[in-house]
């Protein structure tokens, strides 16, 4: 057989290849999501994210003949060495026929130039910054995943293992069935948490509007960048970035899925962000916003049993005790509002133990496990 051939990606032809490789290796997996394939190319364009600016990138696509067998990206982020005190090498997007070679040979062409920069460390999978897709999905194969959740075959943690990888962190994800009563804890928050709450002259926002989301998005990033600093992975992000990731996702925003807690002085010291579910609509659009994916999306935002979880932040300074319960009733009323009946809660850390046990009062439907993997490169030179 013909040995399995790296090439880096040069120009438009290649990168459609790499974005597409993916569609081809699940076709008929009834779990994977196509991601929407212009804003991929996108996504991997220097030109379009400004993330290359911060960060050395490379594309790689390995083929066996004429046959493409697997692809990755590897990433070296300047302002994360600032953070660390040194450089990290991550590798995300992996995708790989079952064919440990090609995925040594991919892995192996990274580690080669991650070493040759200096790199201390390997990790991954994860992206340029922790908005992006992070972790190789371990255990709960037979879940349907989120838009942002991770999806991957069965074989791959035998891929990267067998690299000499090691776990490094995990995250889990889990779906739940909406309470249709109030439970006892929301309850007690209510009667409670809120009043005290208020008391020190917090108070949820009521009846936010699109624009008014708008006018929120310079402290959204403040509190978020405050309070996500110190987790794993995090990287610092520039203006142009933040830019670039709320085009990315604000349009999506549903603003009765968005709970806010501003100060007596009208600042915002909280937030709590869902979505509507949709994993199903991308799987209907099939990587395609024409001429009927943008159809099956906006539907999917009037027609869903499901809201996934994004992001939750607390301002450092700020009483947390008061600050997460009120958004966290704020959302159970949203929620039932909209007849929802299943939460997905994206990812956590394991060790975020707080949210993970409040999570285990709920009846669980299903939890994926993924996982970030490192690799010591101990023969760079610092």
């Amino acid at each position: 057989e013909m040995e399995a051939a790296v090439i880096e990606v040069h120009g438009p032809a290649d990168l459609k290849k790499w974005v597409d490789f993916p569609n081809t290796l699940y076709r008929g997996d009834a779990n994977y999501i196509p991601q929407i394939t212009r804003q991929e190319i996108d996504f991997f364009s220097p030109a379009e994210n400004p993330s290359f600016k911060i960060a050395e990138t490379k594309l790689l696509l390995a083929r066996r003949g004429e046959k493409l067998v697997g692809r990755v990206c590897g990433i070296i982020n300047a302002l994360e060495t600032r953070k660390l005190g040194h450089k990290r090498g991550r590798f995300g997007w992996f995708e790989c026929e079952q064919d440990p070679e090609a995925a040594g040979a991919l892995l192996g062409c990274l580690q080669k130039w991650f070493a040759a920069e200096g790199c201390r460390e390997m990790t991954g999978p994860h992206g340029f910054t922790d908005l992006d897709p992070e972790g190789m999905l371990v255990d709960g194969f037979d879940a349907l995943p989120t838009i942002a959740g991770s999806y991957n075959k069965a074989y791959y943690p035998a891929l990267i293992e067998a690299q000499s990888f090691q776990k490094e962190a995990d995250y889990i994800e889990t779906r739940l069935e909406f309470p249709q009563e109030m439970p006892p804890l929301f309850q007690m928050i209510a009667k409670k948490v809120m009043p005290a709450a208020e008391a020190e002259g917090y108070r949820l926002v009521e009846g936010l509007t699109k624009r008014d989301v708008m006018e929120y998005t310079g402290q959204f990033w403040e509190v978020l960048e405050a309070a996500f600093e110190p987790l794993y992975g995090v990287t610092p992000l520039t203006d142009e970035q933040k830019a670039f990731y709320e085009k990315k996702y604000f349009g999506f925003i549903d603003p009765r899925f968005l709970q806010l807690v501003v100060d007596g002085s009208g600042r915002l010291q909280g937030f709590f962000l869902g979505l509507p579910s949709l994993s199903r609509p991308f799987q209907r659009a099939g990587g395609r916003l024409l001429p009927f994916g943008f159809f099956h999306i906006l539907r999917g935002f009037k027609q869903f049993d499901t809201v996934d979880f994004y992001f939750a932040g607390v301002r450092p300074q700020a009483n947390v005790k008061r600050i997460f319960p009120m958004m966290t009733l704020g959302m159970w009323r949203a929620l039932k509002a909209a007849n929802v009946r299943y939460l997905e809660t994206n990812r956590e850390l394991e060790t975020n133990t707080t949210v993970v046990n409040l999570w285990s009062r709920f009846a669980v439907v299903n939890r994926r496990r993924t996982r970030v993997y490192r690799k010591s490169l101990s023969a760079a030179r610092q």
